[in-house]
């Protein structure tokens, strides 16, 4: 073995197990993984507090390029829901070792803490319970705790369009 294929293992055998999916199957149709996370705000959220609204996930990080539009995009969602009444709740789940880290990406999007819940999976324990392999992740979450909708990454052309049809469906 030369150095490089030494180094790329060493790093794979350093990776947790729980963020190793066993299998590359979708998550859509399965029960979405249950969790209880700190917020940037300091609270305890998990997804049973949730229970019987829609819920949208979003998994990033401070490093993800495409997080910077959609975040903001996201933002712009929740309030066009809280509008219309729809009882649908965006989270936005972050994935940095520091919670430094999230709270200065956010201030450089335009955004605070308490423009939309944000959680820390700082050891990136539910990242691998959902199978997250790259950001920005997006899951729905129906009323009934069933993953409906998932997707990776982010279309400035599309925009949240898809995401958006998502959500009427489980309305």
């Amino acid at each position: 073995m030369n150095w490089l294929t030494l180094g790329l293992w060493g790093s794979l055998s350093m990776a947790a197990p729980e963020m190793i999916p066993l299998e590359e199957t979708s998550m859509v149709g399965r029960t979405a993984p249950a969790f209880e996370l700190q917020s940037l705000a300091g609270t305890e959220i998990s997804l049973e507090d949730m229970q019987g609204q829609v819920v949208v996930l979003s998994f990033w990080a401070s490093w993800c390029g495409p997080c910077r539009a959609e975040l903001p995009a996201l933002q712009q969602l929740q309030q066009q829901l809280d509008n219309d009444s729809a009882n649908t709740q965006i989270v936005l789940v972050n994935v940095d070792r520091e919670k430094q880290d999230a709270i200065r990406f956010l201030a450089q999007v335009g955004m605070s803490k308490d423009d939309l819940p944000v959680l820390l999976d700082n050891d990136a324990v539910v990242m691998g319970h959902y199978g997250v392999l790259s950001m920005p992740t997006l899951f729905l979450v129906d009323r009934n705790g069933t993953i409906k909708f998932a997707k990776v990454g982010f279309s400035q052309e599309k925009g949240l369009t898809e995401l958006e049809a998502a959500i009427e469906g489980a309305l």
